[in-house]
């Protein structure tokens, strides 16, 4: 049974603790992960939704973290928190064991996770394994740790590609099961885009929400002259799914943003504001891995497009519950419950994990 977890309702998000409180933890954790600044970028773009930074120079990954939310203590934590998380995952992992597939008790096909292209991967090669967890019934297993780690630097000898290299269901929480239940959304959420792609799902309009949170965003946006397009993404979950794509004449490439959530009001918020994020990696100029030539390569779709009203769900009222519902589908949909690792540190004090579901997709188009 799920510990419950109590919820803290915010604008625009679900959490165990008040802000003030996780940021006295971030802010701590920080500087201990090499966190030097963190600086609030709102202002460079027109739209004002807010998205922070912070920096942290000695990276193996990215030396800028953006976050974004609804208030500006809310970008701030997220920029902070997924700072922190990167270090998590750039960090050594001594393997728990060392084996070929065909020799571990895993209870799932290492095959159904996603490969790396091309892919080396074979029943008999060796592999490097972290302790793991199924998130149904809490059973131990093994996860491949190459489906764990991220980082950039060069390491000495030769590494079969293996699997696809990613952040997509890394988290952190103030809790565990905080933690857990945002990597898994953003384990969904990646499956869905994947699967629709830029001009899938259906468009609807925001303005059917009954959110005043969401209400508010558009607003903002179409005060700064902004377009907005929201399109709901079938999931096999049936969880609520949004793409969100942002442009204006004054700055034309379109900036898309994704949200997944058991609350309707939650993903389309998440989708909104992670676009304005988005446009502001670029209006920053902050990212070392942003296209020289990114252009707007997806044609707009007719005005006569018919516009939907958003498909309604809400959440629970713990995140225990809102977990077990989360992992329930989404054992169902891909075919196995999903799996975590959790990479949690004494030193740093922040719950950090690592979930992987196989039978998931994600491509690197949308990482």
């Amino acid at each position: 049974m799920l510990i419950s977890d109590a919820k803290v309702r915010l604008p625009g998000t679900d959490r165990a603790r008040d802000p003030a409180a996780t940021l006295t933890m971030a802010r701590r954790a920080a500087r201990a992960v090499g966190v030097t600044r963190v600086a609030d970028i709102t202002r460079l773009d027109t739209v004002g939704i807010p998205t922070f930074q912070a920096i942290r120079p000695a990276s193996r990954t990215l030396a800028v973290s953006q976050g974004k939310g609804v208030t500006p203590d809310l970008a701030r934590l997220s920029a902070i928190m997924e700072s922190i998380e990167l270090w998590h995952v750039e960090q050594s992992l001594p393997p728990d064991v060392t084996a070929p597939p065909r020799e571990c008790r895993l209870g799932y096909d290492v095959h159904a996770l996603v490969p790396a292209t091309p892919s080396l991967l074979h029943d008999g090669l060796p592999l490097d394994w972290l302790a793991g967890t199924s998130l149904e019934d809490g059973s131990p297993t093994l996860v491949p740790r190459d489906a764990v780690a991220l980082t950039l630097e060069r390491g000495t000898g030769w590494s079969p590609p293996l699997f696809l290299a990613s952040s997509n269901g890394l988290a952190s929480g103030n809790t565990r099961t905080e933690a857990i239940l945002h990597a898994l959304y953003e384990v969904i959420e990646r499956d869905a885009v994947t699967a629709a792609g830029p001009t899938g799902g259906v468009r609807v309009d925001p303005g059917t929400s009954g959110s005043p949170i969401v209400d508010e965003l558009c607003a903002t946006l179409a005060r700064a002259r902004v377009r907005l397009e929201v399109r709901h993404l079938p999931s096999p979950t049936g969880l609520p799914c949004f793409l969100a794509r942002i442009s204006c004449d004054d700055y034309p490439p379109a900036f898309f943003g994704f949200g997944c959530h058991l609350s309707s009001e939650i993903a389309l918020t998440r989708a909104i504001t992670e676009a304005a994020q988005a446009r502001l990696a670029y209006v920053s100029g902050a990212r070392d891995d942003l296209r020289a030539d990114f252009h707007d390569g997806v044609t707009r779709r007719e005005s006569s497009e018919p516009s939907h009203d958003v498909p309604l769900m809400r959440a629970h009222d713990t995140l225990a519950d809102d977990l077990e519902d989360a992992v329930e589908r989404s054992a169902a949909a891909f075919g196995h419950p999903p799996l975590v690792v959790d990479l949690t540190r004494e030193e740093i004090g922040v719950p950090v994990v690592k979930v992987v579901a196989p039978g998931a997709r994600v491509s690197p188009e949308v990482l």
